[in-house]
């Protein structure tokens, strides 16, 4: 892997002449696990879509690689969006497309072919591959709707890996799945940062949700970033308490912080 570096500067977003995001400077480094929190409405959707190239800020620089995506043609920035693993919310997917697993899958590779080249060999392999390393070689010719909500999730995150990309973002990726799915899916995300070391930009409003291997948090209020550090001091209930507007404790079990409600 040899990019994944990620900054922003001086960059505000404004809707209907209102800022819904504002954010001065941030900087990711090459395979950094960042995870972003922050009530419903912070701003965390749009800070990720702000950096993946998928909305153009009002103003101010997103440089990835020291590629400036505010500041790139349709097509260019398209190019090194091929670089960037994008995982939407749930809500945002059309789960009624009639594909199977296998084609879901193989669009993480089409996406970084030229325009009408076919996939070949090598890239069926590593669509395989990904199949396989999610638990999914069973399901390969089912229809993504006939999936599980969990195994919708493995799908995605194997389609993103399938772009072999320098970084990978998720909005939300537990949202809607029980107890179990939400451990699974989490650890998933914590052994491909093991095993690859990308970089990583995760969305989440539960901070128990984030695994070990998530070593910085960036807390967003209000479209600002209120904290940005390690996970282990922004993740306490006097940084907290100033977003979410109650008491908080945190419960601290098996390398997870668990947020509780002290009324």
């Amino acid at each position: 892997m040899t990019g994944g570096d990620l900054s922003l500067s001086n960059v505000e977003v404004c809707w209907n002449g209102r800022s819904i995001l504002a954010v001065k400077d941030m900087h990711i480094q090459r395979g950094e696990f960042v995870g972003i929190i922050g009530t419903n409405g912070a701003g965390k959707t749009t800070l990720l879509k702000v950096c993946c190239g998928l909305i153009k800020p009002t103003r101010g620089t997103v440089e990835l690689d020291g590629r400036d995506l505010a500041g790139l043609s349709a097509w260019r920035k398209a190019n090194v969006r091929k670089h960037i693993g994008y995982i939407p919310q749930a809500a945002e997917y059309n789960a009624d497309l009639p594909f199977t697993l296998r084609e879901l899958v193989a669009m993480g590779r089409t996406s970084i072919k030229p325009l009408l080249y076919p996939l070949n060999e090598e890239d069926y392999e590593i669509v395989d591959h990904w199949i396989e390393r999610l638990a999914l070689s069973d399901r390969r010719s089912q229809t993504f709707r006939s999936l599980s909500g969990g195994e919708q999730q493995k799908a995605l995150i194997a389609r993103a890996m399938a772009q072999d990309p320098e970084i990978l973002m998720l909005d939300e990726p537990c949202s809607n799945l029980d107890f179990n799915w939400k451990y699974q899916i989490t650890e998933i995300i914590g052994q491909l940062h093991r095993e690859s070391q990308i970089t990583i930009m995760m969305v989440s409003h539960e901070t128990s949700l984030l695994p070990a291997d998530c070593k910085r948090a960036i807390l967003l209020h209000e479209g600002n970033i209120l904290a940005d550090g390690r996970s282990e001091e922004v993740l306490e209930p006097k940084i907290l308490e100033k977003a979410y507007q109650c008491q908080m404790d945190i419960l601290k079990l098996a390398n997870r912080r668990y947020t509780v409600n002290k009324g």
